[in-house]
């Protein structure tokens, strides 16, 4: 049976401190087990592990850990130097922001608590991710053949980014950002219109075994990268931003 995530996490802190002793700054947990919504076997341990001097020598000592990690659905943690974290928000704020709105401290300072978040890095950053993702897409709507299973995988590999900009983009808007699942997607049609029976659906896709007909894919997929043109121009306007705000 998978083991619960708070053992796992204490698993994890204990493998931190005895790597890495005094120099272990603080371990932070974030995702699907800081929001309650965590389901064992399926969902995936997050951490983010903030060390004073994140020492390459000590990192290669890590390997014989990251089977053990693997059978336990803990992902590769995110290794961050002590003081970096806030020099690091105008490079690519949306993870912090992600990370934020769902997180526990298990030791040691929270890196998290006092960062701030420029509206301009954010807007860049939405917009980067957006427009990369309208290329992604384009391409693989072509590179699919009209293949069921293809376009199935194309559409799941692209879906998980996309809470981030989410995120992003709420943040834009001046909305909370500490919400998930149905709720972000209904958040998104307050503040930006999103098309939530679009997300709906290819949220069904991405869950379900058996992959629709090739045209109900390729619909989909064409309204997919609609929403997603939509989107990048409402960003690249700046068109999120109360007017009062600017």
């Amino acid at each position: 049976m998978p083991k619960d995530p708070e053992r796992l996490s204490a698993e994890f802190v204990t493998d931190m401190v005895s790597l890495w002793g005094d120099e272990l700054a603080s371990v932070v947990l974030y995702g699907s087990a800081a929001r309650n919504d965590y389901v064992p076997g399926r969902s995936d341990l997050n951490f983010l592990v903030i060390v004073r001097d994140p020492d390459p020598v000590r990192l290669l000592s890590m390997r014989s850990m990251v089977k053990r990690w693997r059978k336990e659905r803990v992902a590769l943690p995110i290794f961050m130097q002590s003081g970096k974290v806030a020099a690091a928000l105008d490079s690519y704020p949306l993870e912090f922001l992600t990370m934020k709105g769902a997180y526990r401290l298990l030791t040691g300072e929270d890196p998290l608590k006092d960062l701030s978040f420029d509206r301009e890095h954010v807007r860049l950053q939405c917009e980067r991710e957006l427009r990369g993702k309208l290329l992604h897409l384009r391409a693989g709507l072509v590179d699919c053949e009209g293949n069921r299973n293809r376009m199935t995988d194309l559409i799941r590999a692209s879906l998980p980014a996309m809470t981030a900009i989410f995120h992003g983009l709420l943040f834009l808007s001046g909305r909370p950002q500490g919400v998930w699942g149905n709720d972000l997607l209904d958040a998104g049609h307050d503040a930006f219109g999103l098309d939530t029976v679009l997300f709906h659906e290819l949220q069904r896709i991405r869950i379900t075994k058996r992959p629709p007909s090739k045209e109900v894919l390729e619909d989909l997929l064409v309204r997919y990268l609609r929403e997603v043109e939509r989107l990048v121009d409402q960003v690249d306007a700046g068109s999120l931003w109360k007017a009062e705000d600017v």
